[in-house]
Formats: C-alpha cells, structure tokens, sequence
C-alpha cells in the first residue's frame, strides 16, 4: 500500500508544482494591473532595500498605499516597466524598471528593481524591494575558494 501512495504522489507532484506557479502568477499579474487591498494579508510584511524611498522594514496592508505616496510626492511624473514575472511554488519575482522624470532638468531616467513577493493562501504575505538590475539568467559556477591557502598555512603552535 505504501508503495502504491508513494508512485501516486510520485505522478501527480510534478503537476502541482506547475500548477502552483501558473496560479502565484496570474494573483501577482491581476495584483500589477491593479493593486487593491483583497491581495494582500493583513499582517503582510514589506522589507526594502537602500535605494528605496523609504527603505526598512514595514507591517500592514496599507503600506502600498503609502509607498506610491511616497514616490508620487518625489517624482511627480513616473511609470513601472514590468520586464518580468518569474513564477515559483513559494510566490513570484518580479524583475522591471521605474521610469521618472526629473524635476531639475526634465530628463527621463530609468532605475531597474527587482521584487520577490512570497504568497500564501492566495494572499501576499511578504515583500522584498530591491534596486538594481537583476540578471534572470544563471551563470555558470565560479569556485572562489582558492585550496592553496589550506595547504600554506602553518600551525601557530
């Protein structure tokens, strides 16, 4: 019998991985063409980074709000640019650019971010807001430990 559950569970976990993902994505999708409170948990906690407006870490659904003030109140004229939505069975990262204009010389600039968003119950339960680009392709392994040093270095004793 413990066999039979075993390559039951076996079959039909490859499929809900997938599922899941596809799921988190199309919550954080409609959650991007419109955020409103119903995807959010109440206790959801915000942690951004330096280079944020206002980098730490925050408590509440009422946060979002907040934050677009924020940005709104330092650069009048702004847009969000979504690159990318990278699903997983945890939540989804989301990779894109804020556009602004400058006040000071009219010029558009652009600033890359990158958010992970972890979700559960069909509700986003946490935040983090990072600045900069984000490379969404893996390289290949670097060894950065040099085993020399293991070999050349003596005993103080």
């Amino acid at each position: 019998m413990k066999r039979l559950v075993r390559f039951f569970r076996w079959l039909l976990s490859p499929s809900i991985t997938p599922l899941m993902e596809i799921i988190h994505s199309r919550l954080l999708d409609n959650w991007i063409r419109a955020p409103t409170l119903s995807f959010i948990h109440p206790h959801c906690v915000w942690k951004l980074a330096e280079g944020q407006i206002c980098p730490g870490i925050h408590q509440g659904c009422d946060f979002h709000g907040y934050y677009q003030r924020q940005i709104d109140s330092t650069y009048p004229e702004w847009h969000e640019i979504v690159s990318e939505v990278i699903g997983s069975r945890i939540g989804d990262i989301v990779v894109g650019k804020y556009q602004f204009k400058r006040q000071r010389n009219g010029l558009w600039y652009n600033a890359p971010f990158a958010r992970f968003y972890r979700i559960q119950g069909g509700q986003i339960v946490s935040v983090h807001y990072y600045m900069g680009a984000v490379s969404t392709q893996l390289s290949p392994f670097l060894c950065t430990t040099d085993s020399s040093t293991y070999v050349v270095l003596h005993s103080l004793n």
